[in-house]
């Protein structure tokens, strides 16, 4: 029997699921919603269904198993509301929303529903990253340093505080989730931030640079920085510093391990988006038994907090609990 897709959102993120789940064997794809009605359109027409303009129509008429909340970080809230409580399966793109408030209506929506969720952190699917957790399971981390380095994306509402969140809410969470992933739950954050290298930018008045220190409740520390101001030369990835190596991650790239007297690299091999979406799909044919979704909501809430208390810390300028 099929399962029964629908998006809410129909962009450029959107798109990159749809090439995954055009490879996934019985996935029917029913219904496609977006305020840019063109969008939803175009969508509809090439995949042979119906675009509406209204997503609860959509949700009634169209009954998906499961739906892709593929919108901005502001507008999410009610979509996910409204299709768990009909009872679908939700997948929903990071950041996952603006406030804790709204996460947390949603997270426990999605448990009195007991319906299948996940959220798209597709980096915890890479094969490198499965190989670094067994390789640092065998070392004793001292400390670690993220980054996401880079510039401006190019869509207006980015560059809108309230309406994406900044940098270390839309972009950087990967990084922030991929420490919890690595070296566990963050306990403190302490962050600070410069602006004024992004005048000749309208309509802008997110950060342009901010530098977090996280304290994990293991007493790690780690120091993340995010930046948007950069036309060359950014990074994104993780260093990590143990006692007898240092270890490189390369954002969806490789990991290289350079030790005393030898360096050794691996370079990831799988497709990772491929595979979370296959985890999201097997999980809602099989009802949660199979369940391979290593990014579930309930998880994502705790890597949205760390965001939100660096926003916290910035406005007060003291250390914040996550």
């Amino acid at each position: 029997m099929g399962i029964k897709v629908a998006f809410i959102g129909s962009g450029g993120i959107a798109g990159y699921h749809l090439s995954h789940l055009e490879k996934i064997k019985d996935v029917e794809l029913v219904g496609f919603c977006d305020v840019q009605a063109d969008r939803a359109q175009a969508r509809a027409k090439h995949y042979k269904t119906r675009a509406y303009a209204d997503y609860r129509r959509m949700l009634d008429a169209a009954k998906p198993d499961a739906v892709y909340v593929c919108t901005p970080p502001f507008a999410h809230g009610r979509f996910e509301l409204d299709a768990v409580a009909r009872g679908c399966h939700i997948f929903v793109e990071k950041p996952i929303a603006l406030s804790m408030e709204t996460a947390l209506a949603i997270r426990d929506a999605i448990a009195k529903a007991r319906v299948v969720s996940a959220v798209g952190y597709q980096d915890r699917y890479q094969d490198i990253i499965a190989k670094l957790r067994d390789i640092l399971s065998a070392r004793k981390v001292a400390t670690a340093m993220g980054y996401w380095m880079g510039g401006m994306p190019g869509v207006a509402w980015w560059r809108v505080k309230a309406q994406s969140g900044g940098q270390h809410t839309e972009q950087t969470t990967h990084i922030f989730d991929m420490v919890r992933y690595l070296f566990g739950e963050v306990a403190q954050v302490y962050a600070a931030a410069s602006r004024g290298l992004m005048s000749d930018v309208p309509n802008y008045d997110v950060e342009d640079l901010s530098v977090a220190t996280l304290t994990l409740k293991s007493g790690l520390i780690a120091t993340v920085y995010s930046a948007c101001c950069l036309k060359a030369g950014g990074k994104c990835g993780i260093d990590i510093f143990c006692t007898d190596c240092r270890i490189e991650y390369v954002e969806r790239t490789s990991v290289t391990v350079r030790e005393a007297s030898r360096t050794e690299e691996f370079r990831n091999v799988g497709d990772y988006g491929q595979a979370i979406d296959e985890a999201f799909i097997a999980a809602v044919r099989s009802k949660g038994k199979d369940n391979r979704v290593l990014s579930p909501y309930d998880d994502a809430v705790k890597s949205l907090a760390v965001s939100l208390a660096i926003d916290r810390s910035l406005a007060e300028g003291r250390p914040v609990e996550v």
